[in-house]
């Protein structure tokens, strides 16, 4: 997925998706990995706290699924199911990722000297150091004993 807009005033997902985009798929991950979903299920947990047509959330899943994000499936009624492609983990990462070479390939030299000020800022340093913890935690139960 190419993403051409990023909000910085929204948060999580919302950066990168429509809201309704990102409700839709809140929604979708919420259930299990092995389930899929109808647009009627998601009409349904959607519509008590944002009343949206039926067809608003058909097309938003349609286009979903356009983008990558889901896999639509043909079941045996009329209806398809649809799964994610991605969790959010990993749009997060793509998003991110994405985000990181057009800078750098866009603005090398500003993207670099603020990684640089980032680095030496102590303050920066333990944000960093804080959201390496969980990371590093995994990476040491996942090395093999020698």
């Amino acid at each position: 997925m190419d993403f051409t807009t990023f909000r910085l005033d929204q948060p999580g997902v919302r950066a990168v998706l429509g809201d309704l985009e990102a409700e839709i798929m809140e929604r979708v991950w919420a259930c299990p990995a092995e389930q899929s979903v109808t647009v009627r299920s998601v009409w349904e947990a959607l519509y008590p706290t944002r009343p949206v047509m039926y067809t608003t959330v058909m097309n938003t899943m349609t286009r979903l699924a356009r983008k990558g994000l889901l896999l639509a499936e043909k079941s045996s009624g009329s209806a398809f199911l649809y799964r994610p492609t991605v969790s959010r983990a990993e749009l997060v990462d793509r998003f991110v990722g994405g985000a990181l070479e057009r800078l750098l390939t866009n603005f090398g030299g500003a993207t670099r000297a603020r990684l640089h000020q980032i680095a030496a800022d102590p303050v920066w340093q333990e944000r960093l150091s804080q959201l390496m913890e969980p990371l590093d935690a995994r990476r040491a139960t996942e090395e093999p004993e020698g």
